[in-house]
């Protein structure tokens, strides 16, 4: 029997989801709730297999109760949609940084819902079935294995570049040889680490926000300008690309900037702006 948590503050539709949950799957039974706050404190005695939240809600949003959703024991991998009116991908991508699994957009198709929260209770039992039952604090996941072969490892340290790809997590999965002087440790020492020990504390936080984007988007963001660090009169020109596995999901996000003169840097971005002003 499963259990799927709806938290909706409209009644309209709870009453909706409640009773497409029936068509799910025999004995699913649906919890329902208006109240963000009332939905976490019945879940601190109570195990669901799904989870279905609106975004807008008054006092707790739907990145929020997703945050504190997953912070709860045993909760890291339960399966979690994100019900949105808005087409913002702000608001996506707050969401997907605090956990969700999937996403819909309001007004929802009936059909949808049910295949997808069928496929997501699928899953969910996968993943339970093949690991171990979870502590209530996880250790921390091991540094992930630089995916870049010796041979290409090579070319990249050669690069004038700064070159460094970061997982979902956010996570250095790898960074070249003039990157990681710029931080200032060995290439190894940071395999694992987070952005802001990468770049400092509000570099990363940018940093981190683009490849959100990139990993939302599935494609490379406009390359953009930003301040050297820690080199007065330099400029960086940034670029990210998403990286894929062999499923063609992405896998992670490429990041490479080029270092210029500020005088340099200002004359490129004219040019570029004048020959758009041209095309257009």
């Amino acid at each position: 029997m499963s259990t799927i948590l709806i938290l909706d503050d409209r009644a309209t539709n709870r009453n909706i989801y409640a009773r497409l949950a029936a068509a799910i799957e025999d004995g699913v039974s649906a919890e329902v709730f208006a109240d963000p706050a009332d939905a976490l404190e019945w879940l601190e005695h109570n195990r669901v297999d799904l989870v279905i939240t609106d975004y807008k809600m008054p006092g707790m949003d739907g990145a929020e109760f997703t945050r504190r959703f997953r912070a709860m024991p045993n909760n890291r991998h339960v399966p979690l949609v994100v019900i949105t009116a808005y087409d913002d991908r702000s608001f996506r991508l707050r969401a997907l940084d605090a956990g969700a699994t999937d996403f819909l957009q309001s007004p929802v198709d009936h059909f949808e819902i049910v295949v997808r929260a069928r496929n997501l209770l699928a899953l969910g039992r996968r993943m339970a079935a093949g690991g171990e039952p979870e502590p209530a604090r996880p250790p921390p996941p091991p540094p992930p294995r630089e995916p870049v072969p010796a041979d290409l490892r090579k070319i990249l340290d050669a690069m004038p570049a700064l070159v460094s790809a970061a997982d979902r997590e956010g996570r250095c999965i790898y960074v070249n040889a003039a990157c990681a002087a710029c931080a200032g440790a060995e290439p190894a020492a940071l395999l694992g680490a987070d952005a802001a020990a990468l770049h400092g504390r509000e570099r990363g936080e940018r940093r981190r926000g683009r490849d959100l984007e990139v990993f939302a988007a599935g494609r490379p963001a406009a390359p953009y300008w930003e301040d050297a660090p820690g080199k007065a009169g330099r400029r960086l020109l940034t670029s990210k690309v998403p990286l894929r596995n062999g499923g063609n999901e992405v896998m992670a996000v490429l990041t490479t900037s080029f270092e210029l003169p500020a005088e340099a840097a200002e004359g490129a971005r004219e040019e570029s702006g004048a020959a758009l002003r041209g095309a257009g």
